[in-house]
């Protein structure tokens, strides 16, 4: 017999389904989860795998060895660049020093030197047009000297050009040149500014110096020679090097790390940190040695870093080569891969799906009939083609389960329909609360009549009570709802128990009509009534309801009684509400978990009492409007 599924069981039924489901899913990895879904995905993955395996290895195979190999051709090529860089800038870099030998040794230049430093030490700045003329016959062939100036401890004598900045600051570091007899001493790239007759210029340069001695004696005259050499020289040699499709910079730095000379004029004088970061440095001055390679990672980019000293001075020259570019037609090989692979999925998709469809469709059609009886049609049969594989037996189980499902819903039906009854009789039982709130009203009026006052006033306080705690079944009330049950709470207790207990309420009209949740202020008046107070016969209580500054909502209750021990209170602030903190079965703890649940996590009580100081408890509240 079929019969139409409840809508309440057939719901019932798919959630149930789909719970089931869900926790299935779980208890499997999802790396296993293909394995076990349907026969279509397996056939896709057998097919994957032996067709994209292959292909995979192979392609990764490739892109390591192409990888490889160009890593090494490069890192070789780089080495060669590097060595040819550190080889033009040593044979530049003698050519300087053969051109100051030339300026040191001319005879003229000496004597006019000499003749210029004896002058009147009050006059600093020196200069003589024989002297100039005599210098731009040496350098004239040379493009690459900006200046050439002789320093001594009373003058600056200028050669070509003056220095715009002649102080101590500047003068005295060159002027330690005195200290190295008759070496050469080089200084790092700064930021020169010249200036004769006609202009100022300001170029980057990096100088050497000199002291100078006399001709025929050897012996210094106590004047050194600085010659000037604009940066753009060394920048020249390393492009020159360097040019190529890889991305290669060259640059020069000194022995404490500082650049010499570089692609970009804004890190000149910088630290090979601005370039390098601190890994490349210290990976560059860890060990003596004269040349080395080694990879780096910095502000994510991979690099491959050489390096090699130079034969002239302590300076350093430095190649570094992104492995981007390195690795560009290697990464061309692989997107290729890629495409190649993209292409034989789609293969394997169609393929997969024409071979799994003969296979796939019985359990498809099954399938569908199960969601026609989730969704309550238990009418549906599975028809069999009588091949007596696995899927024949599979559909005349299915056929028997839904037979059985449809007799026992047909049972369960029934005994919903006697349920149903039931509940009924029950809810015509219960008392309508309009019903209670004018029978109440009947009593009060009674006693009235009859002359008792104490009487009808209890009967109204209860009514005005109960229309509180009952409301519309909502959750909440408003602030002075709540204000006005305790207050009616506190006026029956005293007809009660007739106890003399002064209740103060100090209430802002801002928060009158914000809402709280009901019935959270009685249970702890309460508990100050049987608790605080049962050695006293008088005692305050103050109930107090604002704004808080940082937002939010605070009910305050605090009393004169005997308050409470340190390990109560920690307990209660624990939420762990001992028995005798229960009354009516609604403690103090209860009351927080209420605010819990409806407010959240962050509101609720907060108990603060020592013995005889009485108990002050806060409540604290979400702005509900």
């Amino acid at each position: 017999m079929s019969i139409l599924v409840p809508e309440r069981v057939a719901t019932t039924m798919t959630q149930a389904s789909d719970v089931a489901t869900q926790q299935r899913h779980k208890r499997i990895p999802s790396w296993m989860y293909t394995w076990t879904s349907s026969i279509r995905y397996k056939w896709m993955l057998l097919l994957f795998l032996f067709s994209l395996t292959p292909l995979l290895a192979l392609g990764f195979i490739s892109y390591s060895i192409s990888k490889s190999t160009i890593n090494n051709k490069v890192t070789e090529y780089s080495e060669q660049l590097l060595k040819q860089t550190a080889e033009n800038i040593d044979t530049r870099l003698g050519i300087y020093k053969d051109m100051m030998m030339q300026v040191v040794n001319n005879n003229d230049i000496v004597t006019m030197l000499r003749t210029l430093d004896r002058t009147d030490p009050d006059q600093y700045d020196l200069d003589s047009l024989s002297l100039t003329t005599k210098l731009s016959t040496i350098i004239a062939i040379n493009q690459d000297i900006q200046s050439i100036s002789f320093l001594s401890p009373q003058h600056f004598i200028k050669g070509i050009y003056r220095w715009n900045d002649r102080s101590l600051d500047k003068v005295s570091p060159f002027l330690q040149t005195l200290e190295d007899g008759s070496n050469f001493r080089w200084f790092s790239t700064r930021l020169g500014t010249y200036v004769d007759s006609l202009n100022t210029q300001n170029v980057h340069v990096f100088s050497l110096a000199k002291q100078i001695y006399k001709m025929s004696d050897d012996s210094p005259v106590g004047i050194i020679a600085v010659l000037d050499i604009r940066e753009d020289v060394l920048k020249e040699i390393g492009a020159r090097t360097t040019k190529s499709n890889m991305d290669i910079a060259s640059f020069v730095i000194d022995g404490s790390g500082h650049i010499i000379s570089f692609p970009d004029s804004r890190v000149l004088g910088k630290s090979v940190k601005e370039v390098l970061g601190e890994d490349g440095y210290t990976e560059m001055f860890r060990g003596a040695m004269d040349e080395s390679v080694f990879p780096l990672k910095y502000q994510g980019e991979r690099l491959i870093v050489n390096y090699k000293k130079l034969h002239t001075n302590d300076w350093i020259v430095v190649n570094v080569i992104s492995e981007a570019s390195l690795y560009k037609d290697s990464n061309r090989l692989l997107q290729i891969i890629l495409v190649i692979a993209f292409i034989c999925i789609l293969f394997s998709i169609l393929t997969a799906i024409l071979l799994a469809n003969s296979i796939s469709k019985p359990i498809l059609k099954m399938i569908r009939l199960m969601r026609q009886v989730m969704s309550g049609d238990l009418t549906v049969r599975f028809k069999a083609k009588r091949r007596n594989d696995e899927f024949d037996i599979l559909g005349e189980n299915f056929n028997y389960m839904v037979t059985r499902i449809d007799g026992l819903l047909e049972t369960v039906y029934e005994e919903q329909n006697h349920k149903r009854v039931a509940e009924l009789k029950a809810l015509q039982a219960q008392i309508n609360p309009h019903f209670l709130y004018n029978t109440l009203d009947i009593i009060k009026w009674t006693a009235l009549l009859q002359k008792a006052n104490h009487a009808a006033e209890m009967v109204s306080l209860l009514s005005r009570l109960l229309r509180i705690s009952l409301g519309k079944g909502e959750e909440t009330v408003t602030i002075e709802e709540e204000i006005e049950h305790v207050q009616c709470y506190l006026g029956i207790q005293k007809f009660r128990f007739n106890f003399n207990i002064e209740t103060f309420v100090h209430l802002d009209e801002e928060v009158r009509t914000y809402r709280t949740p009901k019935l959270i202020l009685q249970p702890i008046v309460e508990n100050a009534i049987l608790h605080a107070f049962t050695d006293r016969e008088t005692g305050e209580i103050h109930i107090r309801c604002g704004l808080l500054p940082e937002g939010g909502v605070r009910f305050e209750v605090v009393d004169n009684g005997r308050g409470m021990d340190a390990s109560l209170v920690q307990s209660l602030n624990r939420h762990v509400a001992p028995s005798v903190d229960k009354v009516s079965g609604i403690g103090l703890a209860n009351v927080d978990e209420r605010i819990k649940l409806i407010c959240g996590k962050p509101y609720g009580l907060d108990i603060q009492s020592e013995p005889g100081a009485g108990t002050h408890i806060r409540i604290r509240l979400p702005e509900m409007k």
